[in-house]
């Protein structure tokens, strides 16, 4: 063999040392994926349990709300009856008077 021809063994060290470099490349793409996708299902995770918290509040409120408007239904019949009551006395004493 002469000096100026490349030796067969290095040509076919270095094409391998150039593959495995690849792989590595690739593997490495890989890797950040799937970690990527790995963020991703723990945001799920956090969302979807955000998601049931902010139902939960929802039930609150609305059962809160619901309390309200009975408590003010209550309230608005009971101010009628007084008004009512009201009325119906001066009107009695006007009578009573006239």
């Amino acid at each position: 063999m002469s000096q100026d021809s490349p030796d067969p063994v290095t040509e076919a060290a270095e094409r391998l040392t150039r593959a495995l470099s690849r792989v590595e490349m690739a593997v490495g793409r890989l890797r950040d994926r799937a970690n990527a996708a790995g963020d991703s299902d723990s945001d799920r995770a956090r969302l979807a349990e955000a998601l049931d918290d902010a139902r939960a509040r929802e039930e609150s409120i609305t059962a809160a709300a619901n309390e309200a408007s009975e408590a003010l239904a209550v309230a608005i019949s009971e101010l009628r009856q007084a008004a009512q009551s009201a009325e119906d006395a001066v009107e009695a004493e006007d009578t009573g008077n006239g």
